[in-house]
């Protein structure tokens, strides 16, 4: 984390970027760490507003993925797209990224300082999604809001779904070797995770002839594709106090899509409750989908996405397949788990995963 000193001079590089002439009062702090990339982020307030300054990891290939970011926010806030005439309380639904104008320097999206890089984007309010948060009436208003957006679709096209064919590439490549790689790794072993993770993989690898059936079939089926979000985690929504839809902070992942991917990320993050299926106001975890699956449908023409039970199913594969991953992850070095802190977040999220697979296979 940055010093004060170095906060102080950040900030100082925004206000002059945001066209300050004269340094105004402002206030700077750190906000909260994102995610597993463990990206800082700072919240500048000053006369103008509020603003976010994110970290990046200084690595070759960040550029082009701002950029890519860059594009796909303005795509989304498009007037005519604008998530406010859908539903959401906010009039910026999708952080809008700023050029950095340091004096005598030209003017960049990403800013190197202090050995990362750093982005200024204006700051959207809310708060994630908390794990258990969901019920009934906000499952309801969520999915109307994304059914209103999928229903006005941007690059419409007649394609196969390149998701469908990527679970189905990843299936073709599983094999014992991850069970060695359980077995091998002292982080597994350490955290007490190895046996239900064989438990799971034994699963996906049993499962894996139907599953991989399931998606050839589905994956040579002409879709409606569009650009959708993808990266549609719980934690990436925003909600205001009222707990209505505010914000999507991560268009990352965004491209041209089968629509049914953004449905089952949503709400198969809100079915899942600590290990146990969500269970608020007498709403089970089907009931969860089904209410979901309804007021999404009203909102979208039908021929668009799938029965719901294809959306569980695809659901299924997902999660068994992201077990998956993050084991490779893990024993490929990909995650750097020196950190306790990550280490232990990083256990926590194969641990959620381990849970609901067992708990939808069960």
């Amino acid at each position: 984390m940055l010093s004060q000193n170095s906060i102080h001079t950040l900030a100082e590089i925004a206000l002059q970027s945001i066209s300050i002439d004269r340094i105004e009062p402002f206030e700077c702090s750190a906000w909260r760490s994102n995610g597993f990339s463990d990206s800082d982020i700072l919240r500048l307030t000053c006369a103008l507003g509020a603003f976010s300054i994110r970290s990046w990891p200084n690595r070759f290939d960040t550029p082009s993925k701002i950029e890519f970011w860059a594009a796909t926010n303005e795509i989304f806030n498009d007037n005519e797209r604008s998530l406010k005439r859908f539903g959401a309380s906010n009039a910026i639904p999708f952080p809008g990224l700023n050029l950095w104008k340091p004096h005598g320097v030209p003017a960049v999206l990403l800013l190197p300082f202090e050995d990362q890089l750093w982005t200024l984007c204006s700051w959207v309010q809310g708060q994630p999604i908390a794990q258990g948060q969901a019920d009934k009436a906000m499952v309801v208003h969520l999915a109307t809001v994304l059914g209103r957006l999928h229903a006005r679709p941007l690059g419409l096209q007649s394609m196969q779904s390149n998701s469908l064919r990527e679970r189905s590439e990843a299936l073709k490549s599983l094999d014992h070797r991850l069970f060695i790689a359980i077995d091998q790794t002292t982080f597994f072993a350490s955290n007490k995770l190895s046996n239900r993770l064989k438990h799971c993989m034994a699963i996906v690898l049993e499962r894996g002839p139907d599953w991989q059936r399931f998606l050839s079939i589905g994956g040579c089926q002409m879709r409606a594709c569009h650009w959708i979000v993808r990266d549609l985690w719980r934690e990436n929504i925003l909600l205001d106090d009222s707990k209505r839809f505010s914000s999507i902070v991560d268009l990352g992942a965004a491209r041209i899509d089968w629509p049914v991917l953004d449905f089952i990320r949503l709400f198969g993050s809100l079915s899942y409750d600590s290990g146990h299926a969500l269970s608020v106001n007498a709403n089970s975890k089907n009931e969860l989908w089904q209410n979901a699956f309804e007021a999404y449908a009203k909102q979208h023409p039908s021929h668009a996405i799938a029965s719901l039970d294809e959306c569980k199913m695809l659901h299924l594969v997902s999660v068994g397949l992201s077990i998956a991953q993050w084991v490779k992850w893990v024993q490929g070095g990909t995650i750097d788990l020196s950190n306790s802190e990550k280490a232990q977040r990083v256990s926590e999220r194969i641990e959620e995963l381990c849970n609901q697979f067992l708990l939808e296979v069960s």
